[in-house]
Order: C-alpha cells, then structure tokens, then sequence
C-alpha cells in the first residue's frame, strides 16, 4: 500500500525541529539504519533551515515510498514562496551561508542524499528535492508523486498505483469522497482492486473498482496504461481526477466520465487512446489541486526530475481544503533497465 506522506509547516525554529523528528520516524519505519537515519535527519533539518532563513517560511514534504519487495526511498521536498536563490553554484559550496547559519546548507544535503535537485528562478521561490534510498537503487527511480492529507487528517482519502515496466506501466490516481477514515477506506479498496487485476483493460479496473467499492463511500479515479512500443496511452476515468499528457508547453487533457465509483458508473465506460510524443510527461492530479495546474509556465523545470515537479504544482497550485495527490511519470521514452 502507498506510504503515508506528511507535511510539516515551517514557521519558526521549533517547526525546524518537528520536521526533523517526522523525518527520522519515516526513515525508521522503512528500515534505515541508524547512521542512514542521522544523515538524513542532518539533511532535512538544513533544508527546513533553509525555508525558514532564505524562504521566509514554507514547507517540508516528507513522502515514504516503498511496497514488499520492491524499491524502498525517502523524498524530502523543502518548499517557499521567498526570492529565490541567485548564485546557484555558490549556494551548492560547503561552508556557505547568507543568513549567518553554520552553512552547511544545501553542499550538505547534496551530499547525504542518494540524489537532489534545486530549483530556484530568482523572484519565484525555491523547490528543494533530495531522495534517500534504501538498499540498491531500484530498476526505476523516474517517478515523482506527492500525496498529502488535508491539514487535521493523518489518513489520506487520496491514493496511487505504479507499475512501470519496460512495454507496459500502469498508472492510477484515486480521490476517495470527502477525507478522513472513510475516504482512506474507498481509496485503499480501489488501489488493491487495481492492484489484482493490473493486467486486464482501463475499463476492466474501473468496472472492478466500481463493484470493489460500493461497500464504501465510493471515489472518483483514472487509470492510465501506457504502451511503450506503441507509444500510445489507453486511459479511462470516472469522477474529477484530472489526468493530461504534457510535452513541452503544449497538454492534452484526457477524457474523465462523470459518476462516482461505487455508487453512479456512467451506462457504458469509455476508454480512450492517445498518442505519446517524445518526452511526453504524464501527470495525474486530485480535486485537492486547482485544475488550472500545468508546467508549461516553468522554464526549464520538465528536464528535472519528476519529484521535483510534483512539488512544485503542489505548492503552487494546491488548495488547502482537501488531500492532495499530483503523480508525475516521463512516459515518452523507453524505460532503460525496467523489467520486461
């Protein structure tokens, strides 16, 4: 099942400390040694650190993901609204700091992690991204998704799916109605109907689903199964996750039926097939996004990694009064080393 992912507002020192905390709980609970776990507490603190001083406040995202068997890491995404960072390369050096820290800062993180990433136009804020791993690094690491309960929730009505492989990846994204217990209900029984029959059509999952979940409050969700040889996307959904192919400044959304999983299936489900250009992006987004979110507006962001997107369009486009989900998956190459 998808790891439960946090958020930690950092408005003062003491907000520092708690995101440190959480982030040490995480790394326990998905097997990090004891050192693995200093490190990355080491890392997170600097990065809160750095919104706090540089961003004038924001956010740390902390986002688990691992399932039995499969790939184990740690995201950490530092989040602000604050003027950005205009030297770059300087602010990458051990030792350098503008607000009179230690500064260690971002050298640091850059060195703990197993991978990082910046990305701070001046006047715009910064997206920090570092990712810790667990054990060897997994087949696929291409992947970005942010999941977050709205605020006094700790379980989220929101969740997801991933099975990228070298011909065949699946992709889906659920929104349990309302939050809280009874949303995290429908979403888990809609990931593990999916998860059980992974191998039939869109439609299939989602007619699956439907039946899966009338024993709850129900869920709007999106499945997307990707061809790689073909380069073609099959994609059927009902509800309001909003799902699109993204290659440079130009989208496509994809066809969403309205119903509710669970309770109105529309009479026949549709299920659609598009074409996938090169380097094409897939994104996939809950009702706790705005659905005017895109990344055509961000120079240069969609040659960095997908974590780093994914934290991107949810601090600048989440709404604050629902779970959030945003998955982003470069689908328009071949996936190099993926099983077959």
């Amino acid at each position: 099942m998808p790891q439960i992912h946090s958020s930690t507002m950092i408005t003062d020192q003491s907000s520092v400390g708690e995101a440190r905390r959480v982030a040490v709980q995480h790394a326990q609970a998905l097997g990090f040694d004891e050192e693995r776990r200093s490190n990355i507490g080491i890392a997170v603190t600097e990065m809160a650190t750095n919104v706090l001083l540089h961003g004038r406040g924001g956010e740390v995202l902390l986002c688990p993901f691992g399932e039995d068997g499969g790939p184990v890491w740690l995201d950490v995404l530092a989040l602000d609204a604050g003027p950005g960072i205009r030297d770059m390369a300087r602010a990458m050096e051990d030792g350098f700091s503008t607000a009179g820290t230690a500064g260690q800062g971002l050298g640091a993180v850059q060195r703990l992690a197993d991978e990082s990433s910046v990305f701070s136009p001046v006047g715009k804020g910064t997206v920090s991204w570092s990712r810790f791993r667990l054990g060897r690094p997994p087949v696929v690491s291409e992947l970005g998704v942010v999941s977050i309960p709205v605020k006094g929730e700790t379980k989220c009505g929101d969740g997801y799916l991933l099975r990228p492989e070298a011909t065949r990846s699946l992709y889906m994204v659920v929104d349990g109605l309302g939050h809280g217990v009874g949303a995290n209900e429908a979403a888990l029984e809609a990931i593990e109907t999916v998860r059980q029959y992974s191998g039939e059509t869109a439609t299939e999952m989602v007619q699956r689903s439907h039946d899966a979940l009338k024993k709850t409050r129900g869920a709007a969700m999106s499945v997307a199964i990707v061809d790689h040889d073909r380069k073609i996307c099959t994609y059927a959904g009902v509800g309001n996750v909003t799902a699109m192919l993204v290659s440079g400044t130009s989208s496509r959304t994809m066809v969403s039926q309205n119903g509710t999983l669970g309770a109105v299936l529309p009479r026949v489900v549709q299920e659609y097939t598009y074409p996938i250009e090169p380097n094409a992006l897939l994104l996939m987004f809950s009702d706790g996004l705005n659905t005017r979110a895109e990344l055509g507006s961000y120079a240069g962001v969609q040659h960095r990694h997908p974590m780093l997107m994914a934290g991107l369009l949810y601090r600048d486009f989440t709404r604050r009064r629902d779970d959030a989900t945003v998955l982003v998956a470069p689908v328009g190459a071949a996936l190099e080393g993926t099983p077959a």
